[in-house]
């Protein structure tokens, strides 16, 4: 395995990274359908290569929470299989809160306080589920509450955050 590189692809509208991206999520057989990634495209955050191959890409879309007050980066990542038990999905995410974090100083009228995660997968932190607070490399996920599906949702607060 070579060294992962981070490539941040946050409003950069970057034809490589969507090709690259695109390209990943076709080699995964149906996990993101074609009108999916065409929708997620815009949403690019940011793209994980393990040599010349794409081995993760983060997306996301602005979301107002009125209980926190605040508006969030809807986070969705997806990580290849080779490389799920290498801390990859914790790395991408926290090298992508600090892309978006310092975007987010650039544009303060978005009103971007962190990270809403929507934990899918059984596989991350199967014995630390039960925790109100996971902390996971340089993240905190904190517990907000569960979907209508019971899956998980979690905030990654950005270090500059205040609630108003």
């Amino acid at each position: 395995m070579s060294e992962i590189a981070f490539r941040t692809a946050w409003q950069r509208k970057d034809a490589t990274l969507a090709r690259d991206a695109r390209v990943f999520w076709q080699g995964l057989g149906g996990v993101v359908t074609a009108q999916e990634m065409d929708e997620r495209i815009p949403q690019l955050c940011a793209v994980a290569y393990d040599g010349p191959g794409v081995v993760a890409v983060s997306t996301t879309f602005f979301y107002d929470l009125p209980r926190l007050r605040g508006r969030f980066a809807y986070y969705r990542t997806t990580v290849a299989p080779s490389h799920r038990q290498q801390n990859m999905a914790s790395r991408l995410c926290s090298y992508s809160r600090a892309a978006l974090q310092g975007w987010a100083q650039e544009h303060p009228e978005e009103r971007l306080k962190g990270l809403l995660i929507v934990l899918q997968s059984r596989d991350l932190f199967p014995n630390r589920r039960h925790l109100p607070v996971i902390r996971q490399l340089d993240l905190e996920l904190i517990l907000i509450g569960y979907t209508q599906g019971g899956e998980q949702m979690r905030i990654v607060w950005f270090d500059d955050a205040h609630v108003e």
